[in-house]
């Protein structure tokens, strides 16, 4: 159910996708403060999810040409707030460069990604057109990846990939999930007419790599925890930052090699 609301949102109209990842990113953030509250700090968990929120919709205003890129520059206030606000606080002599240190690193790592996808919906040379395909792909890759690694590592997996963060993925499972999403990117070039194999597979293999990774980074936070999940959004797959841990390390790095492919 929650994968045909993100797809069909994110293909409706771009008010619809900016309002589904206003709340995913809102809810992602909200979950990685409260994990880095298991941790003994105290993150402003509210300044931080309301600068994700202003950093988005300023993006998503910016990318469709409506707003200035100067606007982009409201985040400076915004994370200097969090240095005042500290001295606000009852508890800011206990551990104030932690708590300051977290809040900003809980934007940096999850509002910045989510915020960098109004310029995927919006790509420059299209005259501001809402175009979600390559969005669209990239949660295909993930979903292939995950998928395919899987398949391939439950059935051939021997050798581990990352034992100390994570003791079930294999060398073997990650080649099946690039081969997967390797396949799923010749299969979107048939139907996206202005996207042909080779950049979309590049993608691909970017999505994997980038994706992998994210999915370690999210194992090692909850491992040093002692959690097994981010929170209990959807139950039985865990919380929103389980779901998205891939795709929050892709993001950045697909944008980076879409800049030099335009």
């Amino acid at each position: 159910m929650f994968v045909a609301v993100l797809i069909g949102a994110t293909w409706i109209s771009p008010y619809t996708f900016s309002l589904l990842f206003v709340f995913i990113s809102s809810f992602t953030l909200k979950e990685f403060y409260d994990l880095l509250a298991k941790s003994g700090a105290v993150p402003h968990q509210k300044l931080g999810i309301f600068a994700g929120i202003v950093l988005f919709l300023v993006s998503f205003f910016v990318a469709r040409g409506a707003l200035s890129e100067a606007w982009l520059l409201t985040l400076i206030p915004l994370m200097l707030s969090l240095f005042i606000a500290e001295l606000y606080r009852n508890k800011s002599m206990e551990m104030p460069f932690r708590n300051i240190a977290y809040t900003a690193i809980g934007v940096i790592y999850i509002s910045v990604p989510f915020a960098l996808l109004n310029f995927f919906v919006f790509p420059r040379g299209m005259g501001y057109t809402y175009e979600p395909k390559i969005l669209l792909s990239l949660l295909f890759f993930i979903w292939a990846n995950d998928s395919g690694a899987y398949l391939i590592g439950s059935q051939f997996g021997k050798h581990r990939l990352f034992e100390r963060i994570s003791p079930k993925k294999s060398w073997e499972g990650f080649f099946g999930g690039l081969a997967a999403a390797i396949i799923v990117a010749a299969m979107l070039a048939q139907f996206w007419e202005q996207y042909s194999f080779f950049p979309l597979a590049i993608i691909a293999a970017i999505t994997v790599v980038a994706g992998t990774f994210g999915d370690l980074i999210e194992s090692m936070f909850k491992r040093s925890l002692g959690v097994k999940d981010s929170g209990s959004f959807m139950p039985g797959h865990g919380g929103l930052l389980d779901r998205f841990d891939s795709i929050l390390t892709a993001i950045p790095m697909v944008y980076f090699i879409l800049v030099f492919l335009r």
